[in-house]
């Protein structure tokens, strides 16, 4: 069973198919990216709905989970956080239930089966100016009600191997960027604002610093830590891959411009700087060493690389 949402459901949809996996997407919206590319797909009438979750685990025989869905976008988190705490702590709650009940009902129990999930390096707070990474073993101390949800689904997942043996995975990722991207995020966001001309909003002084991370690459270190991952283990997924804000955007300008056939330089007036989001941390950054020691994965784009086929994508798919 792949729960997904957002931009990763169509990659890990692809690479699960290419493995000969049976791939059943399930997804409260049945024109979500993807659900088309499923062997099987379901709407389930909300991820809430732990009875009809246990019944297509029977129905199915699911031996797998990975657990993609998540409301992810901090400032709607600031305006409406009981929705994050809704989907992002009690959906995981109910589809970590009705995977238990599911699995102790069979003679195996645990036995070859697996409950991966999919969380965020928000959940370890913010770093300093310096060379601190997020490790495995950086405490959590969420800042926003956003991550604060996806710091207690990681708990959930936790206590559910401590308390009833079921075998689980938890991986924190650095941002991701690229195709199929929901356009209320930053990069498509600034991609679609720069092609219209429309202004750039960029919080404080654009010196916040983020990590960035090709959806491909993490799509391919989930199929490695599904297969290859350890019960119980946590994996930082990190893109090694920092980037002030406004230079970020900057780029952006640079790339769009480029490949609309613009004079270089000719977006840079539509950044205005705007009233910092409140709680915004200074810092994320990732060591994903456990990560490619353990298993051998490392991201394969450089990211003005990635930039370019993801802005490519973008104006393709307008």
């Amino acid at each position: 069973m792949v729960l997904a949402a957002g931009l990763l459901q169509i990659p890990v949809i692809k690479k699960a198919r290419e493995m000969g996996y049976y791939v059943i997407a399930v997804d409260d919206d049945p024109n979500a990216p993807g659900m088309t590319l499923a062997d099987k797909a379901i709407v389930p009438g909300g991820l809430m709905n732990e009875e009809k979750l246990v019944a297509i685990a029977k129905e199915e025989q699911i031996d797998g989970v990975i657990h993609l869905a998540a409301e992810s976008h901090v400032d709607r988190s600031i305006k409406d956080p009981f929705t994050f705490a809704r989907t992002n702590v009690m959906g995981t709650l109910a589809l970590l239930q009705a995977a238990k009940l599911y699995w102790e009902s069979l003679p195996e129990r645990y036995e070859g089966k697996r409950f991966y999930h999919i969380s965020t390096d928000e959940v370890y707070g913010a770093l300093e100016f310096d060379d601190t990474l997020f490790t495995e073993q950086t405490p959590h101390s969420p800042h926003s009600p956003y991550s604060a949800s996806k710091a207690s689904s990681d708990h959930f997942v936790r206590a559910y191997h401590d308390t009833y043996g079921m075998p689980t995975i938890v991986t924190n990722c650095s941002n991701n960027y690229g195709p199929y991207q929901f356009p209320e995020k930053l990069i498509p966001l600034f991609i679609n604002n720069i092609r219209k001309g429309k202004s750039l909003p960029v919080y404080g002084k654009g010196e916040n610093v983020r990590d960035w991370l090709y959806v491909e690459d993490h799509a391919r270190a989930i199929d490695l830590i599904f297969h290859k991952g350890g019960a119980a283990e946590t994996y930082n997924i990190g893109g090694n891959n920092e980037w002030r804000n406004i230079d970020l955007i900057k780029l952006l300008i640079k790339e769009v411009d480029r490949q609309l056939g613009n004079e270089e330089g000719h977006s840079l007036p539509l950044i205005s700087y705007v009233t910092d989001r409140a709680g915004h941390d200074l810092r994320y950054a990732i060591d994903s060493s456990k990560l490619q020691r353990e298993l051998g994965w490392s991201p394969s784009l450089q990211f003005e690389e990635g930039i370019r086929l993801t802005v490519e994508w973008y104006l393709k798919n307008r």
